[in-house]
């Protein structure tokens, strides 16, 4: 085999077949100036919303106390060894949870005092000695009131906290759990989507290699229809000066056949004239003498046939037979401009046979140089070690969705049990309020009520609260603490980290996500210097670049979400050159030699044969401008008799009719009827006359420029062969330098859709930054933060329930029964009156506060027991 052409060899003739910018003469090219090229599918992605809206703020709080509790950053010795299953470092593990034991003590505490602090004040509140009345308590009452009523303020204030955190609890454990499930199904459908997407890379890496195949079938389309391109030039060149060389050529011979055609008219139409005129003069001699003959009786009255003869002498009409003898013949004119049509319109079949060896030379170059092509393309960097790792994530999130899901559920059952307490406590707390906060303000209110059952009522609700409070105030604060613990560590190793960064850098140090591309690399190299062993410097150097250049995810992740396509956010031109894959200068190299073969040769080509142009000199020398048309012209337009025959005929009847003429009446009819006969002979020359009129003068016509046309025929013959030879070869070189250039267009359109199609197509990863945002929403926004809202408006309760239960305990205390109203004008009998007062000074004396009408009573029911106690 000979030497194998150069990469780009089949491009002379892509560039030989589509055209040149200074093209003189148009290029008959099928291509267009958009090719087709497949349209790339992009990931198609949306962006999952966040539903804080106005909760933000109660998840920004509860991140500034996680942070707080936990500001130390990303522990990634501790995660790289949980995932390499060894053995944690405990004390290391203790030092960054330190915030959250500190935490777990704070709870162990509340634990403790809790029920200790509420046992103490419960026995207090019950076993406090009862309060006697004595003439001191009238001037502190007014101190015990603004005391009360502030105990009270206090006490509305923490209940509304309270009941407002139990509504942001109910609400954000209802947001935790409508969540949970649509966030495991974001984290795996945005996996998927990675997968997917980074998997589709290789294959639309192939498509676009594929669509090669369009330049391909626009360069070999045009290699094959450059023949047709060449001859099809060459006639839009040259058509118009053939067509003019055609249409004086069709005059030339329309002059001829008219000639002929004329002058045969001329033999005969002179024949008919002459052979009419003997007739015609021979019978109007005749008719002068009958009617000269009846006009000697004496009696009869006859016309005077003495106008009675011929004008014009068509005997003059000269013959033409020498002309018709020098006409050329028929057979020697008829279908040369078809002829000559069909010879110029063979050109492109002639270009077809002999371009034909050089269009298969170049075909087999331009296969040579896709085969190349497509074998640069496979060395393009594999991303076979992120697809596993983000199949891995895949997978995991799967396994564990269903246990999350249901473990969630659970711990949404849990929640909502204890939040329906705290909302009972609350709630009864309300309750105790609404029934005992009047009595601060109007001691009165509830006077008409016997037994004081709602003031009863008010003291057993708090008191139940209370007690509510003490019981369930241990699973309230494990609660709190057990959903701080993971909600938290949530949030500080997987939401902070994140936006912080520092996950980016602990997956960088996991070496095997971006593995596949180093041994793409290195495979490169390898086969780019087989020989290393020569040159260890250089090879060393490479590997030493190689071994520092690592993609950052952090870059990927930014850049990706700043729009740049992921070859550069991952330095993919450290692995792989795309702008020497793209150079054009490698697929145009080695065309111009085979170029140059390209040649139409068009010798022997006549569009006019011998025998035409011999049939042209013999019509041009016919003789046809010796005619005397003017002469023929007069004799023509004289007149064919002087006297009308028609009018002469009439005057004839006329006469038949006068009695004098009654003998030769019949005479002069019969003589009427032999007029008209010749009338009509007359009739016959005047229309022969008007055609042989006609004949004359298109012959007289053709007679002043048949020759000028003849001259103008073969001189425009002569220049049109003349320039096809000589302006040939420059015409097929320029239409092949035209079609190079059209063709290299169309080699750059492709390698620079190639280029945006890898670089913003192929490569875009818009679709993974929103992805992984996508992740960060549905995991951070939608379910770590409402979960770490929860153990904080929890933990609010469970803070608040403290002053609760303090303020709840001393409004009780303070909360007693109005003793009955007495009226003075009531009978009671001395030995019972005594102690009835006795009972309700004791009454009076508990009640935190009387009126000023009952201390009146008070005070006279005292003065009555010390008068008759000094009585007795």
């Amino acid at each position: 085999m000979g030497p194998r052409l150069s990469h780009g060899s089949w491009l002379w003739v892509f560039m030989s077949l589509l055209g040149a910018a200074d093209c003189t003469y148009h290029c008959l090219s099928s291509s267009s100036d958009t090719q087709p090229f497949l349209s790339l599918t992009q990931t198609q992605t949306w962006r999952v919303e966040s539903d804080g809206g106005r909760l933000k703020p109660l998840y920004n709080f509860a991140k500034l106390f996680l942070d707080s509790v936990q500001p130390n950053p990303f522990p990634e010795d501790i995660i790289s060894t949980a995932l390499k299953t060894e053995q944690l470092d405990i004390p290391q593990l203790v030092r960054y949870e330190a915030g959250y034991i500190v935490c777990l003590l704070l709870a162990v505490l509340y634990l403790l005092v809790m029920p200790v602090a509420g046992g103490v004040l419960a026995w207090r509140s019950f076993h406090s000695r009862k309060v006697e009345v004595n003439n001191t308590q009238s001037s502190s009452l007014a101190s015990l009131y603004h005391q009360d009523i502030g105990v009270a303020a206090c006490l509305v204030l923490v209940t509304i906290l309270l009941l407002t955190g139990v509504i942001l609890a109910f609400t954000v454990n209802s947001r935790v759990s409508e969540n949970m499930h649509p966030g495991l199904y974001h984290v795996e459908t945005s996996a998927r989507i990675i997968e997917d997407s980074l998997t589709s890379i290789t294959q639309k890496i192939k498509v676009i290699m594929e669509q090669y195949s369009i330049p391909k079938a626009e360069i070999s389309k045009e290699m094959n229809d450059a023949d047709d391109i060449i001859g099809a030039t060459i006639i839009s060149s040259f058509n118009t000066d053939v067509d003019e060389y055609l249409i004086d050529l069709s005059v030339s011979i329309e002059d001829a056949i008219g000639t002929f055609e004329n002058l045969q008219l001329y033999q005969m139409t002179r024949t008919n004239l002459q052979a009419n005129h003997t007739t015609l003069q021979n019978g109007i001699q005749g008719l002068q003498s009958r009617v000269e003959s009846l006009g000697k009786c004496p009696t009869c009255d006859v016309p005077n046939p003495s106008n009675l003869t011929t004008v014009a002498n068509y005997y003059l009409i000269p013959s033409v037979d020498d002309k018709l003898n020098d006409m050329p013949p028929a057979s020697s004119l008829a279908g040369l401009i078809e002829q000559g049509n069909l010879t110029f319109h063979a050109i492109p079949q002639k270009c077809s046979e002999q371009v034909a060896p050089t269009i298969a030379a170049l075909m087999s170059v331009l296969n040579e140089s896709q085969e190349e092509l497509l074998n640069t393309s496979h060395r393009f960097p594999s991303l076979e070690s992120l697809i596993e790792a983000v199949s891995d994530c895949k997978t995991t999130v799967r396994r564990f969705a269903d246990p999350v899901d249901y473990y969630d559920f659970v711990r949404w059952a849990v929640s909502l049990t204890l939040c329906m307490v705290m909302l009972v406590i609350v709630v009864l707390m309300v309750v105790a309020l609404s029934l005992g906060l009047p009595v601060f303000f109007y001691p009165t209110i509830y006077s008409t009520y016997q037994d004081a059952r709602l003031e009863h009522t008010a003291i057993g609700l708090y008191r139940a609260a209370v007690v509510a409070s003490f019981v369930f105030s241990w699973l309230f604060i494990l609660l709190v603490f057990i959903v701080l613990f993971f909600g938290g560590n949530a949030h500080t190793l997987g939401c902070r980290s994140w936006t912080h960064g520092q996950l980016f850098g602990f997956l960088d140090q996991q070496n095997n996500i971006f593995s596949s591309l180093n041994n793409i690399s290195q495979s490169f190299n390898t086969s780019q210097s087989p020989n290393t062993s020569q040159s260890p410097n250089i090879s060393q150097e490479t590997n030493s670049e190689t071994q520092q250049i690592q993609p950052s995810t952090s870059a990927i992740y930014h850049g990706c979400k700043s729009g740049q396509s992921l070859f550069h956010s991952m330095h993919m031109e450290q692995h792989f050159d795309l702008e020497d894959f793209l150079n054009a200068s490698k697929y145009l190299d080695g065309f111009n030699e085979t170029a140059q073969n390209m040649s139409v040769n068009l010798d022997g080509l006549k569009l006019l044969p011998d025998n035409g142009r011999q049939g042209l000199l013999s019509f041009k020398q016919c003789g046809i401008d010796s005619i005397n048309y003017h002469e023929q012209l007069l004799l023509l337009s004289t007149p064919v008799v002087k006297t009308d025959l028609g009018v002469f005929a009439n005057e004839l009847d006329k006469k038949a009719e006068v009695p004098a003429n009654g003998e030769i009446k019949e005479e002069l009819k019969k003589e009427a009827e032999t007029t008209r006969y010749l009338n009509t002979i007359v009739k016959l020359q005047q229309t022969n006359a008007a055609k042989m009129s006609q004949i004359v003068s298109a012959l007289k016509t053709i007679s002043t420029v048949y020759k000028a046309n003849v001259d103008k025929t073969l001189e425009s013959l002569t220049q049109t062969e003349l320039a096809l030879h000589n302006q040939l070869p420059y015409i097929v070189g320029n239409v092949s330098q035209c079609i190079m250039e059209k063709g290299e267009q169309s080699l750059l359109r492709y390698l620079d859709w190639v280029r945006h199609a890898i670089l913003y197509k192929v490569l875009d990863c818009h679709w993974l930054a929103v992805s992984l945002d996508n992740v960060y929403t549905a995991v951070c926004l939608n379910v770590v933060d409402p979960l770490n809202a929860f153990w904080l408006c929890l933990g609010w309760c469970c803070a608040f329930l403290v002053p609760g239960v303090i303020f709840s305990i001393y409004t009780a205390r303070r909360l007693k029964p109005e003793p009955t109203f007495i009226s003075k004008d009531t009978f009671i009998l001395p030995e019972k009156k005594t102690e009835n007062m006795k009972c309700h000074t004791e009454k009076a004396a508990s009640n935190n506060y009387m009126s000023l009408e009952e201390v009146h009573e008070m005070s006279m029911v005292s003065e009555y027991i010390k008068s008759k106690t000094c009585e007795d």
